[in-house]
């Protein structure tokens, strides 16, 4: 097993499918069942709300939602900010209207790279003796 660095709290322990170490998967384990619990109860917290009333970090619910293991779909006053322009979002890292951006941006690009890449069509391939 490789030994890694946790993301959380940097101590090293032995890297199974995660980035964070037993002990840190526990503490986001219980912050998960806390905030679930939580949101269950009061369907418009806010995030200000949620972190004052479960003492569960910011950045934890944030990457529990990230992660899809809390879906918001319920909790319309939940957001927190895009990590492009700052637009509140409920999913992902990116608002739709940047998601929606940033997917015509790499279709232009990929559009781009294949138009340029036509002409070397021919060489694709390797060349042997006879």
């Amino acid at each position: 097993m490789p030994i890694a660095n946790c993301k959380r709290c940097q101590r090293i322990f032995n890297k199974t499918r995660r980035d964070i170490c037993p002990d840190c998967i526990a503490e986001e384990d219980a912050a998960f069942v806390a905030v679930r619990a939580y949101l269950r109860e009061h369907k418009d917290a806010t995030m200000a709300q949620v972190t004052e009333d479960t003492e569960v970090e910011i950045g934890i619910i944030i990457s529990l939602i990230q992660d899809g293991r809390l879906i918001l779909r319920d909790n319309p006053n939940l957001t927190y900010p895009c990590a492009r322009c700052g637009a509140p979002t409920q999913a992902g890292r990116y608002c739709a209207d940047c998601a929606k951006e940033l997917t015509h941006e790499l279709s232009v690009a990929r559009t781009r790279l294949q138009k340029d890449g036509q002409g070397d069509a021919k060489r694709i391939g390797f060349y042997s003796k006879p």
